[in-house]
């Protein structure tokens, strides 16, 4: 549900051309359905969602994966970080030097053309911590089979 709302984002409130795998549906573009809240609500969602999906493919014995949580933030953390216009430059320079590819492009692209916002590191961290505190709060129980 979390990804759906974040889709939703990008059908409703953002620019088509700024995401490319989410295609335009126009009878939803620019409705502003979350106004303000749009600028963030991506940064929020990515980490919470990805933390709790990557967690749920651990084997049922584990105890809660709060390293995925930590392990978003950090992605998640480290892509915002990479839009910071010397480090996107930098970045982009790397990239160029690299054979083409549709990865390397995609990301200075992301680069090049992202805008860095200190308040998207708030939503990245306050993502990570709701899956945090979700998967504390559904943590499997403990299980003695006598092993």
């Amino acid at each position: 549900m979390a990804l759906a709302l974040g889709v939703l984002v990008y059908l409703t409130d953002r620019d088509p051309s700024r995401a490319p795998l989410v295609p335009a549906v126009s009878v939803l573009a620019g409705m502003a359905l979350f106004g303000a809240a749009a600028a963030w609500l991506p940064s929020l969602v990515h980490p919470f969602a990805f933390s709790l999906l990557t967690a749920a493919v651990q084997p049922p014995q584990r105890p809660p994966a709060y390293w995925v949580c930590a392990l978003w933030w950090g992605i998640d953390t480290g892509f915002e970080l990479l839009q910071v216009a010397p480090v996107a430059d930098a970045c982009s320079a790397v990239l160029g030097a690299l054979p083409a590819n549709p990865v390397t492009g995609a990301i200075s692209n992301y680069a090049r053309h992202g805008t860095f916002d200190p308040a998207d590191l708030a939503a990245i961290a306050g993502g990570a911590l709701a899956a945090a505190l979700v998967l504390h709060i559904f943590q499997r129980p403990e299980t003695n089979d006598g092993a």
